[in-house]
């Protein structure tokens, strides 16, 4: 049976662009985001082919079938990979709080 292989980062986003982020993922797997804590912002979910150029990106919240690329509450959020070899949660707008977004990959 092959390893499972896990990347997380957790971090306190509460300026605009501060970013949870893993890569160099090696292989197609699931990203899940959860993002806690008080906050008055936008997290923006973002992949990338080459780990440089970040487009939005869709994910599914725990709590709903709808996909959003983006939050303004809190929550988890999750979804397959594909070929992408990096993600983020961006804080694409912030007014106040203290968000803690982790993001976490893993694969088989």
């Amino acid at each position: 049976m092959a390893a499972t292989l896990l990347k997380t980062n957790s971090v306190t986003v509460a300026a605009l662009n501060d970013a949870a982020s893993v890569a160099g993922l090696p292989s197609p797997g699931f990203v899940a985001v959860q993002v806690t804590g008080t906050l008055s912002a936008t997290i923006t979910f973002e992949a990338s082919v080459d780990g440089t150029n970040y487009v939005a990106f869709n994910m599914t919240p725990s709590n709903s079938g709808t996909d959003a690329s983006t939050t303004t509450a809190v929550g988890a959020w999750t979804k397959s990979t594909g070929a992408y070899s990096a993600f983020r949660a961006r804080c694409s707008a912030y007014t106040s709080g203290d968000p803690v977004v982790t993001i976490r990959y893993s694969a088989q």
